[in-house]
């Protein structure tokens, strides 16, 4: 019998050992799971908190409704589980895991002839002291949604503060204020929301998008401390000494790999701190694998690995592991770290690389940013996409697309995300061929625009000016807006 081990139960591992089962019947696969729970949806996590979703279970259920527990991935996927278990370390030699049961404190050892680290993310730590309270709190696991969602609901929170304008910091934001009512307080040390995601221009869009009066957005500001004030809720300190003082902090500082396993056991990881594989998700140690978030991946703009921590990539990986472990031949080629996000009544979606950190790595880079129906105008369901496009001046090679809009956002960026894997240029964004109806979309899409747009910035020196670079513009304005644009535009 052939023994897999996988270190890790959720995405990634789940799909490992899922994809496995289905073409290897002769295998005996074991998920080890630190967690009571595995193949927990993460992403769903800000959903049960804001009461979109009722039962925590939910996020843990097939679309069947049935859990997805030890005895599930038994009698449905012939995995067995060890929930509850600690791999403490790897003995390469003798290829075994010392495992260690959190229950009855026994340790034991299993012997692998295929082990995959799929040991996923965890949070990042504040740079600066914070006392420690039940009402100060990363969000990042079934536990830190459980413990807001009750407090929220015995009406102990009414004002609660958000450090971090990433990711799960924006939907907390909607999520505090949407559904609770609480008054929320977002402190980004940048200036701007989504830094790592959004060049200014589209971030300022989306800050004027957020529909509450009970936001309060704190940009390029860092918090020093956070202390318990004498009634015992947290107070949170500015390097000027100013406070603010809230019923509940959340810690929303992004995620990084989970490979101190991978380290401690001589396993090589990189800039990132990601466990470093090949196409084929295979680690410097022989019969070790590893898939998911706690892995680097190689960016296909850069070709430099990078790091990107979603759930879409996981699944991917996981099903290339397994593939790899049964001898098929395949490969992972890389991300252009596509994502999407919803936030108030707008998606925003962003594929490749922002303006800024095209510059990091060396691009000679130009954009154009414009606005666009997502259908006819005249159809009554019609909504606005405003976005930019970044490509590398000289060659025309598209580098990243960053869209937002109550309309049809994810469709553009799947395809943009295609078109930067094959190295596509301006050019291929003129001749791209779409399907046309008018509840659906454009005669022209806004990825035909935005390559006409680029052509004639290049060609035919019609320069496309960003709302940033109108400060410094020297020349005259012309407003070609009918009046009732300017005040929808006013009211909005």
């Amino acid at each position: 019998m052939y023994n897999v081990i996988i270190i890790g139960g959720n995405a990634a591992g789940c799909k490992t050992a899922a994809r496995l089962n289905r073409i290897c019947s002769n295998y005996h696969i074991t998920i080890i799971e630190k967690k009571p729970f595995l193949s927990v949806s993460s992403c769903g996590l800000p959903y049960y908190a804001g009461g979109d979703i009722d039962d925590l279970f939910d996020l843990m259920k097939t679309s069947y409704g049935t859990v997805r527990d030890e005895k599930y991935f038994h009698d449905v996927k012939g995995v067995n589980v060890l929930a509850n278990t600690e791999v403490k370390k790897l003995i390469e030699e003798n290829q075994e895991v010392v495992c260690f049961n959190i229950n009855n404190k026994e340790t034991f050892t299993l012997r692998y002839d295929a082990l995959i680290l799929a040991t996923g993310a965890e949070p990042k730590a504040p740079s600066f002291p914070y006392r420690s309270s039940p009402a100060v709190s990363f969000f990042h696991s079934l536990s830190d949604s459980k413990k807001f969602r009750e407090a929220a609901q015995k009406g102990k929170v009414n004002k609660a503060v958000i450090i971090g304008g990433g990711f799960i910091g924006c939907e907390m934001m909607e999520t505090l204020t949407s559904l609770w009512g609480i008054d929320t307080i977002l402190i980004e040390k940048e200036n701007s929301l989504l830094p790592e995601c959004l060049d200014p221009e589209i971030s300022y869009f989306l800050e004027s998008c957020i529909q509450s009066d009970k936001i309060q957005l704190m940009l390029s500001k860092s918090v020093t401390k956070i202390e318990t004030g004498e009634n015992g809720k947290p107070e949170v300190f500015f390097d000027n000494e100013q406070k603010i003082n809230s019923d509940y902090v959340f810690f929303c500082l992004g995620v990084k790999p989970n490979s101190r396993l991978a380290s401690d056991s001589n396993i090589k990881t990189g800039k990132y701190g990601g466990i470093i594989v090949d196409e084929q998700m295979r680690t410097s140690l022989p019969n070790v694998w590893a898939a998911g978030d706690c892995v680097e991946i190689k960016n296909l703009i850069t070709g430099k690995p990078d790091y990107f921590s979603f759930g879409s990539l996981a699944n991917r990986m996981g099903r290339i592991a397994a593939d790899s472990i049964s001898g098929k031949t395949v490969s992972f080629k890389g991300s252009a770290g596509t994502f999407s996000l919803k936030l108030f009544e707008n998606i925003i979606g962003s594929t490749g690389l922002i303006e800024k950190k095209a510059l990091k790595f060396g691009f000679k880079t130009a954009s154009v940013i414009g606005c666009w129906p997502d259908r006819p105008d005249y159809y009554p369901e019609m909504k606005t996409l405003f976005g930019k496009l970044v490509y590398e001046k000289g060659s025309s090679r598209l580098l990243g697309l960053q869209l937002i809009g109550e309309g049809e956002v994810t469709r553009y960026i799947d395809v943009f995300s295609e078109l930067l894997s094959r190295n596509s240029t301006v050019e291929d964004l003129v001749n791209l061929e779409h399907g046309y109806t008018p509840a659906h979309s454009s005669p022209v899409s806004p990825l035909n625009n935005l390559g006409y747009m680029a052509i004639n910035q290049e060609c035919e020196r019609i320069n496309n000016f960003n709302p940033l670079m109108l400060s410094s513009f020297k020349g005259i304005f012309i407003d070609v807006r009918e009046p009732y644009e300017i005040e929808y535009r006013k009211s909005g």
